[in-house]
């Protein structure tokens, strides 16, 4: 398995891996319940390839993970009590963080969340935010094991959602 960067060259594959992360949360217990054509869509990936960094996992020619490493704090977690006050700009947000629904159990997300860490520190920041629907515990206890702290409970608006409730997770490098 190889783990990248994204290019805009990779846009086609990214469209294709989370319209399939959307339509397989129909039969998933757990899922960050993402609209494919709302939020995630084309134009947002596509954005996010030029602005921010999108960390890929191929395996055996095919993307089975992928994140999204936003510069900045998000603007929806402006409300939020982070234990570490910390500037903006020394805070990255992962976003559309996903495994493949037949790649699971492999030991994957732990491989792309130590590479985000070090994808992040390389880039400069000293923290790591995001967030978990709630009622989502493999999410949580996945982000616990690879030291991520729990901050609050919060309403967060998503795009495709409206205002949902989540917890709020942070990980200093």
């Amino acid at each position: 398995m190889k783990i990248r960067k994204a290019s805009l060259a990779d846009l086609t594959n990214l469209c294709d891996f989370y319209q399939q992360v959307c339509e397989d949360q129909k039969t998933d217990q757990y899922s960050p319940d993402w609209h494919w054509g709302i939020y995630p869509r084309k134009e947002i990936l596509a954005n996010f390839l030029k602005n921010a960094q999108i960390i890929i996992a191929i395996k055996d020619g095919k993307l089975v993970s992928a994140g999204v490493l936003t510069d900045g704090e998000d603007p929806n977690y402006a409300h939020v009590a982070w234990k570490h006050k910390l500037d903006d700009r020394k805070i990255t947000v992962l976003h559309l963080f996903a495994v493949s629904q037949k790649e699971r159990g492999q030991g994957i997300a732990g491989k792309m969340l130590t590479e985000f860490d070090n994808f992040a520190k390389d880039s400069g920041y000293y923290a790591i935010h995001l967030d978990v629907m709630k009622g989502n515990l493999p999410a949580e206890k996945l982000y616990q094991k690879h030291g991520f702290e729990f901050a609050e409970e919060a309403t967060i608006h998503y795009e495709d959602d409206g205002d949902t409730q989540a917890m709020m997770y942070e990980k200093v490098l």
